[in-house]
């Protein structure tokens, strides 16, 4: 006599497999747009402090205002990509000083008081 498994036996199986699925899988997501929230939120900072740096020591800003000028310079050790696949723009003048532009990338994340 052969053995196997009754369809109603797969039908709960694959029922207790959705479930857990449907438990796991917005837990996950949710990390991993924390995740890489708080990544981009990391490269922004970074991007403003190797700004900051490069201006101390050359007091000059428009030897400060791109990405790859910080990262030639030594300011940062490679070009930070943002996970969710924007561009860091930097965004400021010369008298005023530059910074990372937020907006971008977070609409609701609020503006530093001073960028200088």
């Amino acid at each position: 006599m052969k053995r196997g498994f009754t369809l109603v036996e797969l039908l709960v199986v694959l029922v207790i497999i959705g479930v857990l699925i449907a438990i796991i899988l917005p837990n996950t997501l949710r990390a991993i747009r924390q995740a890489n929230t708080k990544e981009c939120a990391s490269n922004i900072r970074a991007i403003n402090t190797a700004i900051q740096m490069c201006y101390t020591e050359t007091r000059n800003w428009a030897s400060c205002d791109t990405i790859d000028e910080l990262t030639g310079g030594g300011y940062l050790e490679g070009t930070p990509t943002c996970p969710f696949g924007v561009a860091y723009n930097i965004i400021g003048d010369g008298a005023n000083g530059y910074h990372v532009d937020e907006s971008a990338h977070f609409a609701g994340w609020p503006q530093a008081e001073t960028h200088n």
